[in-house]
């Protein structure tokens, strides 16, 4: 395992942030979760994130896939000015969804929670959700494992890759939250350029 900090170039507007907090290049100027890249290997980095606040939307009996399409669109809509102040804001990225593994660590497909980080202005106060099933969520720091993959990716592919990711921390005896894993995807499927995926495993609370 390496140690690096990222070195992305930051935006402008990023420049008093705390030195070691990089807004990375495939955010595309838009806002995002904060974080630094502790370790990495060829495989996965190993990010500490910074405090942030997401509007998140509960998702129930619909395979994956559909919950990042309908996440999208209900958050989209929340962001375009459907909110208790009628607020239009700019999107930020990435799209998360927070998918519950069974007992024995199998992909379950009954709920998910699809969110988008609030713009950094936004933050502090964020606008009420006027939409019914709709929450604000402050996520505090924390430590997770991540891997990355471009592309379309469909639910097998998903799946793929979140075992993937599994099965080489769990060789390194790496402890973290079996039970949630988290996927992220950056671009929509309209996006004509690189379309990157993350794959998140938080440390687990001792």
């Amino acid at each position: 395992m390496g140690v690096f900090v990222s070195t992305d170039q930051l935006d402008g507007e990023e420049e008093e942030d705390i030195e070691a907090f990089r807004k990375p290049k495939y955010y595309r100027g838009r806002d995002g979760p904060k974080f630094r890249v502790m370790n990495f290997t060829r495989d996965y980095e190993y990010r500490q994130y910074e405090n942030s606040t997401w509007i998140s939307a509960r998702l129930e009996n619909m395979e994956h896939s559909k919950s990042l399409s309908k996440g999208e669109k209900i958050l989209g809509r929340y962001f375009n000015g459907r909110n208790g102040p009628e607020k239009f804001m700019e999107l930020t990225c990435p799209l998360k969804v927070r998918v519950e593994l069974g007992k024995n660590g199998e992909w379950v497909e009954s709920e998910f929670v699809a969110s988008l980080h609030l713009p950094y202005e936004n933050a502090n106060r964020p606008p009420a959700p006027s939409e019914s099933g709709l929450f604000i969520q402050d996520v505090a720091e924390h430590f997770a494992y991540v891997s990355s993959f471009e592309g379309f990716a469909n639910d097998e592919k998903w799946q793929e890759e979140v075992f993937k990711l599994k099965r080489i921390l769990d060789s390194e005896g790496i402890k973290y939250d079996k039970q949630v894993v988290f996927t992220a995807r950056y671009e929509n499927l309209l996006h004509f350029g690189k379309k990157r995926n993350e794959v998140i495993f938080v440390v687990a609370n001792n």
